[in-house]
């Protein structure tokens, strides 16, 4: 029985100092809350922010014990499941097909008979047009900050102890940030969550997934690949709006999705 009463005095006193660490937070709490409501308010804008604080945190904190961590431990097939996913953040993966398709329907369009059909292809030549034009507009972006910044990889901080910006340079170990993968897999894949929006959580798995590789396997420091997410994320999010302010709607609907999204066939959307 003491051990019982001892149990629950235990419980009790727990009970008491969670309930007061939590009065404690209170304010914390609070302005979590906010921050969050500020957050979802003018998200392009705190996104920036966050993203420019993990950047700055990376770089004198977080990027050299992370690479020097990953390059000792990580090796076998851990790293070759990665370094076979990072593939997937190749840029031609997504343009090739996508240009391919978008050159596919404009021709169509111009070949078609009637008005009608020739309204309807070139709306249509828009939803792959749109994940093409992402691709290349933060990719040419991308490019031309790496030349601008001339950021080390990290196979100079581990051959030479390298740690440095070699600005106006084109050369491959000096064009670190911001990651080109991570620009291109972001940019695909936000363009194809705004285009099939039903499955936005496979296309941001798969985003961060190649993301994750260029960490893992030592290609890019932490700060690289946030940095080129970022960059991939905020052009397709403007090129998006520019279209929608235009009138252009890019979403793909399917019968099954008549409960997920508004119906707007009276735009001429395709199906």
């Amino acid at each position: 029985m003491r051990l019982l009463d001892l149990a629950v005095r235990w419980w009790e006193k727990g009970g008491d100092r969670i309930a007061l660490v939590w009065e404690e937070l209170a304010g914390f709490r609070s302005f979590t809350a906010g921050q969050w409501a500020r957050t979802a308010r003018r998200p392009r804008t705190w996104g920036t922010i966050y993203c420019a604080l993990v950047v700055v945190i990376g770089y004198f904190l977080l990027d050299r014990p992370l690479a020097r961590f990953l390059k000792a431990h990580v090796s076998g097939e851990f790293e070759g499941f990665w370094k076979t996913i990072t593939h997937l953040g190749l840029g031609g993966v997504w343009l090739i097909p996508s240009g391919i398709l978008t050159l596919g329907l404009i021709l169509s369009m111009l070949a078609a008979p009637s008005g009608e059909k020739r309204e309807r292809l070139r709306r249509a030549a828009w939803i792959p047009g749109f994940l093409f034009l992402s691709m290349a507009a933060s990719g040419i972006a991308g490019n031309i900050i790496k030349m601008l910044v001339g950021r080390t990889r990290p196979a100079m901080l581990f051959d030479a102890n390298v740690y440095d910006f070699v600005p106006l340079t084109r050369g491959y170990l000096t064009n670190s940030f911001p990651s080109g993968h991570s620009q291109a897999i972001f940019a695909a894949m936000t363009a194809l969550a705004l285009i099939f929006p039903r499955y936005d959580l496979a296309f941001l798995t798969v985003a961060l997934l190649v993301a994750m590789s260029r960490v893992l396997t030592t290609v890019h420091f932490l700060s690289d690949v946030v940095a080129g997410a970022w960059l991939g994320v905020m052009i397709t999010l403007a090129l998006h709006s520019l279209l929608t302010r235009r009138g252009m709607d890019v979403r793909v609907r399917f019968e099954r999705d008549r409960t997920l999204l508004p119906d707007q066939s009276s735009k001429g959307s395709p199906t």
